[in-house]
């Protein structure tokens, strides 16, 4: 039976077993229903000489119908490919892809023959068995009769020469089928430890949240009174916005010892040292020196101050402008030189602190402090 029958059997058998495509009108493709080549290690082999031989092969497999060969007879510890040696072989696993299904074979052959020289030795003829199943209305499956496939022609020189039948100049050899699955295994191992890692990540960030939750002390009277720094330096930014809006025709003392108040405040967040806060009496003054930072959401008002001066900051800046508040406020003559240039360097001040101090880097600042805690247990 030669290949053009094979085809009209197919195709005769998908019209057969795929009545409803053909009332959708849809298009039949001819197809062979299996495909083989063999590939060689080299072109030409010296008497004695291992080399590999690889037959590949491609058969249809779709819904409607499969081809089934028999691959008993390719087994490399069973097939007989004389005058050539079969030294031993492998069969990689199948792969698979829409409507195709391929199988291949390695053979470690060696040809020992003294009256080849220069000469083609040829493969023997080898022939594959095969069926097609189809399926029919129902699901059922039938299966047709047995077919056979003559594989293709392939030979090796006995010398160092291409072989007559060589139909192409071989390039770097294609990778194998087992060499496909031992990549696609390692890529499933590396998977699954990015899993792992991914899943040890999460369980160490919930461990941190856990401990940044149960590091929160009980509220009192002294936590009540406290405030965090962007609070405070929330209310100098105002204060000191109040007072260039004020003074805007020229700063009077009072508003200068406004202005030095909120600045002491940011200076000493910008110098790391503390902010005095307390808790505002009933009947207490305002004292001179303070910010009065109102309640809000149920917190009583505090007072707040900075504990910095121009001798103890580092900041020259801060220092000028502290010097020259400090001078509008509670000079005899009340020079007001400079002083609008001081207030500008306290708005500046307070920006570079509010930045430094807002609710994403506390969070930071908390996270690296709690991981830090938890490596130190870990390690301890």
């Amino acid at each position: 039976m030669n290949r053009h029958t094979l085809r009209i059997a197919l195709v005769a058998t998908l019209v057969a077993a795929s009545t409803a495509f053909a009332q959708t009108g849809t298009d039949l493709v001819e197809v062979e229903p299996i495909k083989c080549w063999w590939r060689t290690s080299t072109s030409a082999v010296r008497t004695g000489e291992s080399f590999d031989l690889r037959l590949t092969c491609a058969v249809v497999e779709t819904e409607a119908a499969k081809v089934v060969p028999d691959l008993s007879k390719l087994d490399p510890t069973v097939v007989q490919l004389p005058p050539f040696e079969v030294l031993g072989g492998t069969h990689a696993g199948d792969l698979v892809t829409v409507g195709k299904r391929f199988f291949q074979y390695d053979y470690r052959l060696r040809l020992i023959a003294e009256d080849a020289f220069g000469a083609d030795v040829a493969v023997p003829p080898l022939e594959v068995t095969y069926s097609v199943e189809s399926k029919v209305t129902g699901g059922d499956s039938v299966k047709g009769r047995e077919l056979s496939y003559a594989l293709p022609r392939a030979s090796v020189k006995l010398i160092s020469v291409v072989p007559d039948d060589t139909s192409d100049i071989r390039e770097a050899p294609a990778a194998a089928f087992s060499a496909i699955e031992e990549r696609e295994s390692r890529a499933g191992l590396f998977q699954t430890i990015a899993g792992v890692l991914f899943a040890m990540s999460g369980v160490m960030v919930v461990a941190i949240l856990i401990g940044m939750l149960r590091s929160k002390t009980k509220t009192t009277s002294a936590t009540r009174a406290h405030l965090a720094p962007r609070a405070i330096l929330r209310h100098v930014a105002r204060e000191l916005a109040e007072v260039q809006r004020e003074g805007r025709d020229g700063l009077t003392p009072e508003l200068a010892g406004r202005a030095l108040s909120a600045a002491r405040i940011a200076g000493s967040y910008a110098s790391g040292r503390a902010v005095g806060q307390r808790l505002v009496g009933t009947n207490d003054p305002l004292v001179d020196g303070v910010l009065l930072v109102g309640g809000s959401m149920g917190r009583a008002p505090i007072y707040a101050s900075g504990s910095v001066t121009a001798e103890s900051t580092t900041d020259r800046a801060l220092a000028a402008a502290l010097k020259t508040l400090t001078v509008a406020r509670y000079g005899r003559d009340g020079k007001l030189t400079d002083a609008d240039e001081a207030v500008a360097t306290a708005v500046r001040i307070t920006k570079q602190q509010q930045s430094a101090h807002s609710r994403l880097s506390e969070w930071s600042g908390n996270f690296m402090r709690s991981l830090v805690g938890m490596r130190k247990r870990v390690w301890a």
